[in-house]
This record gives C-alpha cells, sequence and structure tokens, in this order.
C-alpha cells in the first residue's frame, strides 16, 4: 500500500530543493579528491570536520572564526574566499548520506526547509552529530541562527557581538529605507535551468528581501515558491521583477524569467524592469542579507544611496 503519509513531506522537499536548485545552491559535489585538509596550525584541538548544507550559515560559521573546521559546503558559498577548494554538495536530493560520509565529517548543519530524514538518519546512525537550524527567513531567524552556531562552536560570546552588529547594520539600513517616497511592486521570479518558472511568496527568503528593500511583494498570495498563472501575473503587475542570474539568460531574445506566464504583458516586462544582484543574497537570509538589502533597494529605488 502506498504510504501518503510518507510521501507528502518528500514531496514538499523535492518542491523546495528544485527552488534552490534554480538558485545555484544545488551544484554537483566536486573536488572531493582534490580537496586538501587545513593545515594542522590551523585546526581546532578538536579536529572539528564540519559540512554546512547551506551558504548562508556558512557565512555565520566563517564569520566566527570557523572556515579551518569546514570540509564540505553547500553550493552558492563562491563568494566566501575562506572556502576556496572546498567540495560542495549536492543537497539533500540524494537519497545515500555516502557523498558528505566520503569527506569523514563529525557534524553535519542543516536547515529545517533542506531536512531528509533519511538521509540524516544514515548520518546519525554512522555517527556524525546533525543539527537542523531553523530556517526562518527574518531579521529573528538570523539571531537565532547565529546563537545557535555560537553555541556549538563554543563561542558564544563572539556570536553576541556578531548579533549586534547584524542587529546595528539592519537598523542602519531600515532606517534608510522607511525615508523612501514610495513603495514599488515588485515580484520574485525563480527561473532558468529547463525547470518552470515560480514566484518567491510568503515565507521565502527573496519575498522578505524585496520587502525590507522598500517594495511591496505582490506575490502575497502565494505560499513558498510556487507557479503563477497568467491572469494572476498580470492582475500582479509588478513594476519590478528580480531574479535569479539564470533568469536573465536570453532564449530567442527573451530573458528567461520574462518568459514566465504574464510576466511580458507586465508594467515590468513592458519596461524591460528584470533585476538581479549577486546569487549569495538570494539563498537566504544571513549576515550578507544588509548588503544585499543596499544593493536591492539601489535598483528599486533611483535616489537611494
Amino acid at each position: 500500500m502506498h504510504n501518503t503519509k510518507n510521501t507528502e513531506p518528500r514531496r514538499r522537499w523535492l518542491k523546495a530543493a528544485a527552488a534552490g536548485a534554480a538558485l545555484g545552491c544545488l551544484p554537483v559535489l566536486t573536488g572531493l579528491a582534490r580537496a586538501q585538509p587545513a593545515p594542522a596550525s590551523a585546526r581546532p584541538a578538536a579536529n572539528e570536520r564540519w559540512i554546512v548544507t547551506n551558504s548562508y550559515v556558512a557565512d555565520i560559521v566563517v564569520a566566527l572564526g570557523g572556515a579551518p573546521w569546514i570540509v564540505a559546503v553547500g553550493g552558492g558559498s563562491d563568494h566566501i574566499t575562506e572556502l576556496k577548494g572546498v567540495p560542495r554538495l549536492p543537497g539533500f536530493r540524494q537519497t545515500s548520506a555516502e557523498p558528505m560520509l566520503s569527506v569523514s565529517p563529525n557534524r553535519v548543519l542543516v536547515t529545517s526547509e533542506w531536512t531528509v530524514p533519511q538521509t540524516l538518519d544514515q548520518l546519525r546512525s554512522a555517527g556524525v552529530a546533525v543539527d537542523v537550524l531553523d530556517a526562518e527567513q527574518t531579521a529573528a531567524g538570523v539571531e537565532r541562527r547565529i546563537r545557535a552556531v555560537a553555541r556549538l562552536m563554543g563561542r558564544v560570546a563572539q556570536g553576541e557581538e556578531l548579533v549586534a552588529r547584524f542587529r546595528r547594520e539592519m537598523a542602519d539600513v531600515a532606517a534608510q529605507i522607511a525615508r523612501l517616497p514610495r513603495k514599488p511592486k515588485a515580484l520574485f521570479v525563480l527561473a532558468g535551468g529547463a525547470r518552470p518558472t515560480l514566484v518567491g511568496g510568503k515565507g521565502s527568503n527573496v519575498a522578505a528581501l524585496l520587502e525590507l528593500a522598500g517594495a511591496h511583494n505582490v506575490a502575497h498570495g502565494v505560499e513558498g515558491f510556487k507557479a503563477m498563472s497568467t491572469e494572476a501575473m498580470i492582475e500582479a503587475a509588478p513594476e519590478f521583477i528580480l531574479t535569479n542570474q539564470d533568469g536573465t539568460t536570453p532564449v530567442d531574445g527573451v530573458p528567461v524569467a520574462l518568459q514566465a506566464p504574464g510576466a511580458r504583458d507586465t508594467p515590468a516586462g513592458k519596461a524591460g524592469r528584470l533585476i538581479t544582484i549577486p546569487g549569495q543574497y538570494l539563498q537566504g537570509m544571513g549576515i550578507l542579507t544588509p548588503q544585499g538589502i543596499r544593493l536591492l533597494a539601489r535598483q528599486l529605488h533611483p535616489n537611494f544611496s
């Protein structure tokens, strides 16, 4: 008998994984044979060997001095110079933990939206500690992740310093955004990789990013990443369409993101207001989010500096 109770969480995860893949966070695992371990002098006394599946969590680990601990990392981490040459993971689409176990980790950090119970069970059975972090895409969620990572690293004081810095940076950019005269209507379209185009709705990091940058996210009726009909797209009438880098790639002369149903008939499509920012700001909310807000706001608001 088909077990729908077990299948539904898997189906939800596959949808999220497909969205993440198009954002560039699920590249093929590479460099396992070539990667060199950190010099003995750079390793902590306990010889920690961590896998971090999300780039926005890896940012926190590195900021707290844990780069030498990381032996494999999720995709979308190319901006972290301290992790150059560290193997990249394909995410949890695999049905086995063997690719992760091949780098001999003693701890794996994942966030709740990428959890696949079977894989995590395999890791735990192999004696690997697995920590599932809160994935809430809010500033409060970022602070919780910083504190959780700091506790695991035994660097609570440094974690509080990082929380305070993040809070100051968020407050500074929020004060600038608050002075803007209006909120343009905007929408995130995830496109590329021969996948159906999806929009980022409530609960997604990209929806939060648009709102924080002083835009009104017109996909407010959508939960997570979902397809939008032609009629809904035209009715939403975004003035700007934010997309991932792949979404800007032209196919038959039209960027992939603007080939979403109805996109070319929106104010954004007619005016060619298709915008993007570097992928590290689109992976999830983290300590780089204040920079991402500024970069996005400069494209949404002509007088923002």
